[in-house]
């Protein structure tokens, strides 16, 4: 039967047991009686009272929950607390198995399960500056962990000052539901396919709403820390990974920069404003070396030799090295000798993106674009002058499309970009179907000379 399914399980550190619930007494029918909470393993038996009662009549001995009657009121709280208390339980299983690679002795567990149940859940010793009591409070201390260094990707190597931003947007918009919920934090219970429904609507109901794309990445950082809650033994709640608990993700329709409107910037008249200039020509190293905004305003002298540009990048920690374009070397000619890399003195991403407008019109790149954009699940059209879709990620994506343009293999140009699938590379790059099309024909066009 499906319920027994749910009932045996096996600890984290890979012992079996059973979780499952018993009234205390089975007569008078109409009278409440206590329900008992068994946990069965390795031929033993821990008994614990939940706090809970149920009339035996309301009961359903054998799917082991409350019967759904109109006469039974409270069957769905009922049924959610218990569910609540078989996941603290088994919480305290695996917190003792995995903690002592055996089987649990039966009063170290029979305290534990009532300390967990008496404190929703919460283990001994977990505070907010420890493990975290709940969702809310375990966002907080992953964000701090991120942003100190304490947390760190897999390799080793910290996270990046992007994913920190990223991960407080996000949980600025979590916080924002909480209190439109009425509620002071999130239970890692709380998170279910019921939750992702409402949330969703929530956010697609915001002023502005949110893009499928924002959604998504509010989503994606719930799921890392529910994941890693969860191996902190924390809770054992998996409805985040059904799914229909899905990470939105819809391509985005951005506007890159060919190299005759690069060559427009590189032409504009700035002798008035020394400050557009040297925002033009942190630009253009951007668009002419695919770097993020974070590497290419933080080249060091180390990092040129000869001909080439051999960076770390600060969001991945990869190590690539890219030949510098000729309107690069020319930039590096005119700050010779006046700065310390022989390039534009690097400002903030944010004043850089203002100031990007004012270089575009400066440049007469005011063309109207209509763009297509999902906002609150549904597909939009906005109309705007090039000069408002600009920022400093721009740069990399005229990069990519720009060399796609030309003929270099995408394999080459993602060494760059550091995109790890040719799919993704491929939506990422902004080539229209008639410019795919005029590449494939001059690439026929150099094959019959050959040939010839």
């Amino acid at each position: 039967m499906i319920y027994l399914r749910l009932l045996i399980v096996e600890s984290m550190a890979g012992f079996r047991y059973s979780v499952k619930f018993f009234l205390q007494k089975s007569e008078p029918k109409n009278e409440p009686t206590q329900l008992r909470c068994y946990i069965r393993y390795n031929s033993r038996l821990v008994i614990v009272g939940t706090g809970l009662s149920i009339k035996p009549v309301d009961w359903n001995a054998e799917k082991n929950e409350p019967r759904q009657k109109a006469t039974l009121l409270n069957a769905d709280k009922l049924k959610h607390d218990l569910e609540n208390i078989r996941k603290w339980v088994s919480a305290a299983f695996d917190y003792l198995t995995k903690r002592s690679r055996a089987y649990p002795d039966e009063a170290e567990l029979k305290e534990l399960c009532k300390f967990v149940i008496k404190n929703d859940g919460q283990l001994p010793g977990q505070s907010s500056n420890t493990l975290a009591t709940n969702l809310t409070s375990y966002m907080e201390k992953l964000i701090r962990d991120t942003k100190s260094g304490k947390r760190t990707k897999s390799n080793g190597a910290p996270f990046s000052p992007d994913t920190v931003k990223h991960y407080n947007s996000a949980f600025g918009i979590i916080k924002k539901y909480t209190a439109h919920a009425g509620k002071s934090e999130l239970r890692f219970s709380d998170i279910d396919i019921d939750f992702y429904n409402e949330f969703k609507n929530f956010a697609y109901n915001l002023d502005p709403p949110l893009s499928d794309n924002y959604f998504g990445a509010v989503i994606k950082f719930l799921k890392t820390c529910m994941n890693e809650a969860a191996e902190d033994l924390l809770h054992t709640n998996n409805a985040h990974k059904g799914k229909r608990f899905i990470k939105v993700q819809t391509e985005v329709d951005n506007i890159y920069l060919n190299t005759e409107q690069l060559q427009k910037i590189m032409n504009a008249d700035l002798k008035d404003s020394d400050k557009l200039a040297r925002v033009r020509d942190l630009f253009l190293i951007g668009c002419w070396t695919g770097l993020r905004f974070s590497d290419f305003t933080n080249i060091k002298p180390e990092n040129i030799d000869g001909n080439f540009i051999q960076i770390k990048t600060q969001k991945t920690g990869e190590v690539i090295a890219i030949p510098i374009h000729e309107t690069v070397k020319n930039i590096m000619a005119r700050y010779a000798g006046k700065t310390f890399n022989s390039l534009p003195p690097g400002i903030s991403n944010q004043k850089m993106n203002t100031y990007l407008k004012d270089l575009l019109k400066a440049a007469e790149l005011n063309e109207i674009k209509t763009l297509e954009k999902s906002q609150g699940g549904k597909l939009v059209k906005i109309q705007k002058p090039l000069y408002e879709l600009v920022s400093t990620h721009t740069a990399r994506r005229s990069f990519a499309s720009n060399m796609f343009r030309i003929g270099v293999p995408a394999m080459i140009i993602m060494g760059v970009t550091g995109h790890k699938t040719e799919s993704s590379f491929m939506k990422y790059i902004k080539v229209s179907p008639r410019e795919k099309a005029q590449i494939m024909q001059d690439y026929w066009t150099r094959q019959t000379m050959k040939a010839v």
